[in-house]
């Protein structure tokens, strides 16, 4: 198996963004107070109550992809306004735009709660979300807040390092990968371009997990946080969010002055 994962405080952004470059991948300690993550994950667990197992796809490869005993949440940002602080924290934003190389805006947000019995997901990388447009580069960062601990036997993330320098069809065996262990109130920091999977579940608690995808401001972002969130409930953020989830108040007026 590969080395673990590097663990770095959010009080050194440049090893954090060295250990990123090198690895793909970095583990950023306690990035959140107790308390925030406390609430995030209180107001979590009231959401995924209402939802099935598997509620993202019912049938086929999308079920097996999505998990069939794992439960998905969209539109992140209505459940707590604590969520809106994870999205736009200082470390986030600053490894985003290092990271991209441009300013960083919104692509998608997700809530993935990995139950009991879960099996190991498929590799994949994120950032081939926009491979029909065969774009090279860097053109996703992404976050994952652990809501709960993060461990080898619950679900962790499996992350193989160095795999976003890897040729696009490259081979690789079950010894490249190893599990993002992490605290909660902790952050996975990662590359869209790095292969990845949400690990196995065999414990009997649910794996939560908050994912957060920030991209070039240039680049088409995967979700309209406009239709993913309730009407009105975009304009009760900051200025400063409506502007890095794209939205305006007054939409198309706003241009006309």
């Amino acid at each position: 198996m590969s080395d673990p994962l590097q663990t770095v405080s959010a009080d050194a952004p440049q090893a954090l963004f060295e250990c990123l470059r090198n690895d793909g991948a970095v583990v950023v300690t306690d990035l959140f107070p107790r308390e925030t993550v406390e609430a995030i994950a209180g107001a979590i667990d009231t959401a995924l109550a209402q939802v099935p197992w598997c509620n993202t796809a019912d049938e086929g490869y999308g079920a097996e992809f999505f998990g069939r005993r794992t439960e998905r949440l969209h539109g992140i940002l209505q459940y707590s306004p604590h969520i809106e602080a994870c999205l736009m924290h200082p470390v986030a934003l600053d490894m985003a735009q290092r990271w991209l190389g441009h300013k960083p805006q919104f692509s998608t947000g997700e809530v993935m709660a990995i139950g009991p019995g879960e099996q190991q997901q498929d590799i994949h990388t994120d950032a081939g979300s926009w491979r029909r447009a065969q774009l090279e580069g860097e053109l996703l960062f992404s976050m994952t807040v652990a809501l709960t601990d993060f461990t080898a036997a619950n679900g962790a993330t499996m992350v193989a390092p160095g795999s976003h320098r890897w040729p696009a069809e490259c081979s690789y065996t079950d010894a490249d990968f190893v599990p993002a262990a992490m605290r909660k109130g902790s952050a996975l920091l990662y590359s869209g371009n790095v292969l990845h999977s949400g690990g196995a579940n065999q414990t009997d608690a649910t794996r939560i997990g908050l994912y957060m995808g920030y991209i070039p401001f240039w680049l088409q972002p995967l979700e309209n946080p406009v239709v993913t969130h309730p009407a009105g409930f975009l304009d009760t953020l900051s200025g400063a969010t409506q502007q890095f989830l794209g939205y305006h108040p007054k939409g198309f007026q706003a241009l006309l002055g």
